[in-house]
């Protein structure tokens, strides 16, 4: 076995010791080290150093009770995180089920992750070949019709933070080769409530955003359609509608105020203000 080969075999060891703790503790609330062991079958030696390691990283902490161990509010907040994400993709999967079945067409669902938007469900259409993003992964917020249908609704800092470091590097969409330009799409999809177009990334290539709002008004992902413009766009379907109404659907789920069809976000225009 080579030194990788030992290093690699040793930190698998290691992840696979540190889940059996937390789920040992998340299953029992507060844990001694003891009865860590008897629950794991570790030596009380190791499970003293692993521990300190979790504590540093704040997955677990000093319980109330003296000698005691429980999860650490780092790792409650990322176990929040994960959690309402796998709820929005249960609430949304209807939503995209209908999408997909009255146009037949590629569906995303794609959620902010820093200042990309990261595709978390995805249903294949006709042209499943001309998609290119793959579930897991991602693409700046000024791209794509979902990531821009995120950001038209982010909080006015975020945008000009995210304005400011767009300036500096280079675009991958001809549909917005600038700043200015990109101000104006985001403009139009925070007015509109949608993110149109007939070809962002390839000629003959075309999508529709909508954002999702959660009970607070804030946005929390998008979803979104995409496939040859000539059948996007055609009068086949009404893409806009279709895409507008599912995602208005999902944020009714999430507790969203919706009044006369619109989401009340409380910023009818941050791109702008």
């Amino acid at each position: 076995m080579t030194e990788n080969s030992e290093a690699s075999v040793g930190g698998m060891g290691l992840v696979t010791k540190s889940a059996a703790v937390l789920q040992a503790l998340a299953a029992s609330g507060e844990l001694t080290v003891g009865q860590l062991s008897a629950a794991t079958g570790e030596p009380v030696s190791s499970l003293y150093r692993l521990l300190s390691s979790l504590d540093a990283i704040g997955w677990v902490e000093q319980g109330a009770k003296r000698g005691k161990f429980r999860l650490g509010l780092d790792f409650l907040l990322l176990g929040s995180r994960l959690e309402a994400q796998l709820d929005l993709r249960q609430l949304a999967l209807p939503e995209l089920i209908r999408l997909h079945e009255a146009s037949r067409e590629t569906v995303f669902l794609c959620i902010r992750r820093g200042t990309s938007a990261v595709c978390i469900e995805r249903i294949d259409g006709r042209d499943v070949q001309i998609h290119s993003l793959r579930l897991g992964e991602s693409l700046p917020l000024g791209e794509g019709v979902a990531p821009r249908a995120i950001l038209a609704f982010e909080s006015p800092e975020f945008v000009a933070g995210y304005l400011r470091d767009f300036a500096s590097k280079p675009p991958i969409s001809a549909i917005a080769p600038d700043g200015a330009q990109l101000v104006k799409l985001l403009d139009e999809t925070a007015a509109t409530g949608v993110a149109v177009a007939e070809a962002d990334w390839v000629d003959g290539i075309g999508g529709v955003g909508a954002p999702i709002f959660d009970h607070k008004g804030h946005v929390v992902g998008a979803l979104s359609i995409s496939g040859l413009s000539r059948r996007l766009f055609s009068g086949e379907f009404d893409a806009v509608a279709l895409v507008t109404q599912a995602a208005r659907a999902v944020s009714e789920k999430l507790g969203s105020d919706l009044r006369d069809g619109k989401v009340d976000h409380g910023q009818a225009n941050p791109v702008a203000s």
